[in-house]
């Protein structure tokens, strides 16, 4: 969904050994949609959207591309609409966004899973990754250490609430950028902040059998993203619980089947 727009142990020590700060930046200038309006002959998307800083939730975002983006990729009874508009309840368009090619994933990722399954290490940056210049010392870490640094800043954004768009630095967030903000701050990744950017160009599939703490795994074809944190769960901003909340993927879940991808990204 690319497309041009208008705007109108492990852990000891870590602490000190990543570079985030839990601080909060002041909040984004929030919108909630107060309606979604489909029409189908004309691939067209219309969101009725009012200004509201209280706004939080599924209904709640910010007025970016990314943010439609995400909104329109997370909830796939939108089916693959060619644009999405924002229109304010007097009918003043705010935004416009136009969808571009189907989605699909880039050869990159898939390539190397059948290597994947007995273990080789990856390449770094891994596909889709790019690296922060200020954290390529920790290019040298062990899988543990790395390990213990995403999980330790999944947990802290738990109960962060969701407004699609947002950066947890505002302290609000998406399923994209909440897996964004995680790898940032733990192993100074840039990756993708929308979800068909994580979708398509993002880390190296891997056997769901061979998922391992601080995978990215993906539901529904990227409708959901999440980081495996063992257990069986994954940290997500889930949709339909308005935050990052830890979401059990195991056989008695029920999602365990929606299951689409899992991709290592270290």
């Amino acid at each position: 969904m690319r497309g041009r727009w208008i705007v109108g142990s492990a852990a000891l020590g870590l602490s000190a050994m990543l570079s985030f700060a839990p601080s909060v930046c002041a909040g984004p200038p929030l919108w909630r949609i107060e309606e979604t309006i489909e029409d189908k002959n004309a691939g067209e998307i219309t969101l009725v959207v009012k200004a509201d800083p209280r706004a939080a939730g599924d209904s709640a975002l910010v007025l970016t591309p990314e943010a439609v983006d995400n909104y329109v990729r997370a909830h796939p009874w939108l089916a693959n609409p060619r644009r999405a508009v924002c229109r304010t309840e007097d009918g003043r368009t705010v935004l416009v966004k136009e969808f571009g090619r189907d989605r699909r994933v880039e050869p990159a990722v898939d390539g190397e899973r059948a290597e994947m399954a007995v273990g080789p290490s990856l390449s770094e940056p891994p596909p889709g990754v790019s690296l922060d210049p200020s954290a390529q010392a920790r290019r040298s870490d062990s899988e543990a250490v790395k390990t213990a640094a995403v999980l330790q800043v999944a947990e802290s954004l738990i109960g962060t609430p969701l407004a699609w768009g947002a950066d947890p630095a505002t302290g609000y967030c998406d399923p994209a950028t909440f897996v964004a903000a995680v790898y940032r701050r733990a192993l100074g990744y840039r990756v993708p902040t929308t979800l068909c950017g994580l979708w398509e160009s993002t880390g190296v599939s891997v056997p769901v059998w061979d998922v391992r703490p601080g995978d990215l795994v993906l539901l529904d074809r990227g409708e959901l993203v999440g980081i495996y944190v063992g257990a069986d769960e994954i940290a997500a901003c889930d949709p339909s619980a308005g935050e990052v909340v830890r979401m059990s993927v195991g056989p008695s879940s029920g999602l365990t089947a929606r299951i689409a991808d899992v991709r290592r990204l270290f």
